[in-house]
């Protein structure tokens, strides 16, 4: 893992031009319409605001980081910690393997 793959930039700076989207898709979410209020926003290249996907992102990013944590600060040299099974390259001098679990 690199410095790289936990940075992330949010974008949720709406303006009043973006008044008419947000007012639909807020429409939209009350009638629980889901994938139509992110087609909405898609089909507009609408960036800005918080989607489940900004969200899933980040918790990708703390997992990430955790692991990086874990095998940098906690391992001792014959272990790694991992969510995947790691490649034999991964596991070149090291003997066990520990899985993260949600």
């Amino acid at each position: 893992m690199k410095p790289k793959d936990i940075l992330f930039e949010p974008q949720n700076d709406t303006g009043t031009h973006d008044s008419s989207i947000v007012a639909q898709n807020r429409s939209l979410l009350l009638q629980n319409r889901y994938s139509d209020a992110t087609s909405l926003l898609n089909d507009n290249s609408f960036k800005k605001g918080f989607r489940a996907s900004l969200f899933n992102l980040i918790q990708n990013k703390i997992r990430a980081l955790e692991i990086y944590l874990l095998n940098e600060f906690a391992a001792s040299p014959d272990e790694l910690y991992s969510m995947t099974e790691p490649t034999e390259e991964q596991m070149a001098d090291r003997k066990f393997w520990l899985q993260i679990y949600d």
